[in-house]
């Protein structure tokens, strides 16, 4: 895993807002590294080992499962401020450090790298970055619950309006900018299959088509919503 090639930040220039106490804080300005991306940007897929913690500062990451063999994503879960959580990568690897997942870090998006000898050393010593750790795994674990939930027990045609949903309550807009190869790879289809569908949800009036965006009509508040909210 390494850390690719977006734009590097000082510290003084950034309010990271984040829960740390003054000898985390310490820690992070020696060892840590601040890195902006101004494209959407694959920040560490399945198998890599693991050398640096992610922590979320400002945008949206994406954490998909990849099928090779069908040339399929699922996207698992979002991170986005706030919601679910505000670390990334810590609770994404196995016994050996290696990630378990891809992820896609969105335009705009700014990650607090730190290496894991650090974050290592915090679980050992820091009840206050455990306290982040355990209010992660509870976050995620219950948006997975969700995506399991829409994906085992729905339609595809209620998997994609249930997405769509999610995505408006996140961005807090019914306009949503996505195509249709975009949704596809969200939820675990075809670009034909996710075109045919929003063309079915268009003519029952749940949304409004138009080139590269997506209106959301009659919106409610997803699931996801009311779970992250609840935290």
């Amino acid at each position: 895993m390494t850390i690719p090639n977006a734009n590097t930040l000082n510290f003084a220039d950034v309010d990271l807002k984040l829960a740390f106490g003054p000898a985390l804080e310490k820690e992070i300005l020696s060892h840590g590294r601040l890195i902006s991306f101004d494209r959407d940007t694959v920040v560490f897929r399945e198998g890599e080992s693991l050398n640096w913690a992610l922590i979320l500062v400002e945008g949206r990451v994406q954490l998909f499962h990849k099928n090779f063999e069908r040339d399929r994503e699922l996207m698992l879960y979002e991170v986005a401020p706030k919601e679910p959580s505000k670390l990334s990568c810590v609770t994404f690897y196995n016994d050996e450090a290696k990630v378990s997942m891809c992820a896609v870090a969105k335009r705009g998006c700014t990650l607090l790298y730190i290496p894991t000898k650090i974050m290592t050393n915090w679980a050992e010593t820091s009840l206050e970055w455990n306290q982040m750790i355990i209010r992660s795994f509870r976050e995620i674990f219950d948006a997975l619950v969700c995506t399991l939930k829409s994906t085992g027990t729905s339609s595809l045609d209620e998997r994609i309006k249930f997405f769509l949903t999610c995505r408006a309550d996140a961005q807090k807009s019914d306009i949503i900018h996505m195509t249709h190869e975009q949704i596809a790879n969200s939820v675990g289809t075809s670009r034909v299959v996710v075109s045919r569908i929003l063309k079915e949800l268009e003519s029952r009036g749940d949304v409004e088509l138009s080139r590269g965006q997506i209106e959301l009509l009659h919106h409610e508040k997803s699931e996801m919503h009311s779970i992250k909210n609840r935290g």
